[in-house]
């Protein structure tokens, strides 16, 4: 959170420039974005889906002023950390009958989908016809039932927050499927079975997350309520909760520079190995030497191995 709350001016504008389109020294955009009439601003706002009454706050924002926003931010006991699990039981008919079914392992069963945080505001979700994808916490929340519950493991240090946050990254884009395993899913993933993996490749220790069995969203409600290793935070977190839902438009235009990182990122992916690949195909040809094309294989493979965030289809 504290790197958010630096951080977010500067993201503010990255975001503004970026809708604007416009080019230049950064200094000298700057200066021109901070003389911007307010009208225009607005539009800029309106259009990136800022409520009406938030526009002033955008304003300040996208200016390096103090506002409501950024102040109010600053004063929660407590908020959404990394690797916090999300329990929600959704409105629709088939999110009712799945917790009444579950009943049938455990009794206190009550939650129909699991979602685990990435950072602050920005979580992970598997859902159908999606697949695994960013989503905020509004919209999380959005169509469930109350009730909802956050859980968070008691023991986690600040370098297992780091690689929480990288391994939840990594399956962006993995297909939904609901294939029941024993073990973790290398190709697709569904709500509890994420939650799993995540913990497990980031070889957290000790979360009584069951390894050995088909995983079901009830085993996250039956760690809610019997396992000691983890607090249910959601009372402490609920004031920073509804921060987030009324200034959901805000916390999109904000977020949208790390989604567009993440998908940057991704894209990288792609294209290099498609330079892996024409680099296969010149060399079976023989316009690349076998020394040539490993050469160029391996600089790309160093690069890759150096980065913070790698994914699953690009492995």
């Amino acid at each position: 959170m504290e790197e958010l709350k630096h951080q977010i001016r500067m993201q503010a504008t990255a975001n503004v420039f970026q809708t604007m389109g416009t080019e230049g020294s950064g200094a000298k955009v700057i200066e021109q974005f901070k003389s911007m009439p307010d009208e225009l601003l607005d539009m800029l706002g309106t259009n990136a889906g800022i409520k009406k009454e938030h526009l002033p706050i955008y304003r300040k924002l996208t200016r390096g002023e103090e506002n409501d926003f950024t102040e109010k931010l600053q004063n929660f006991k407590d908020e959404l950390k990394t690797g916090d699990i999300i329990l929600v039981t959704g409105t629709s008919n088939s999110s009712k009958v799945l917790a009444k079914l579950q009943k049938t392992v455990y009794s206190k069963a009550r939650s129909s989908h699991v979602v685990i945080v990435l950072a602050d505001f920005i979580c992970i979700d598997a859902m159908p016809n999606i697949g695994v994808s960013l989503k905020l916490i509004p919209e999380v929340l959005n169509d469930v039932q109350e009730g909802w519950r956050i859980i968070r493991f008691k023991g986690l240090q600040e370098k297992d927050s780091e690689l929480l946050s990288k391994t939840c990254a990594y399956y962006i884009e993995q297909p939904y499927i609901i294939l029941p395993k024993k073990k973790p899913a290398k190709k697709f993933s569904y709500c509890s079975e994420l939650a799993r993996k995540v913990y497990l490749d980031s070889k957290i220790k000790n979360t009584g997350i069951p390894n050995n069995t088909i995983i079901k969203p009830c085993d996250f409600d039956k760690i809610a309520d019997q396992n000691s290793q983890w607090l249910d935070v959601t009372d402490s977190v609920k004031p920073y909760v509804e921060f987030c839902i009324e200034y959901e438009g805000v916390l999109k235009f904000i977020a949208k520079s790390f989604t567009q990182g993440i998908e940057l990122n991704r894209q990288r992916f792609s294209e290099r190995r498609k330079v892996k690949e024409n680099v296969s195909k010149m060399h079976k040809k023989g316009v690349i030497t076998d020394s040539g094309a490993a050469q160029i294989k391996n600089k790309i493979e160093l690069l890759e191995k150096s980065l913070n965030y790698k994914f699953w289809d690009y492995q």
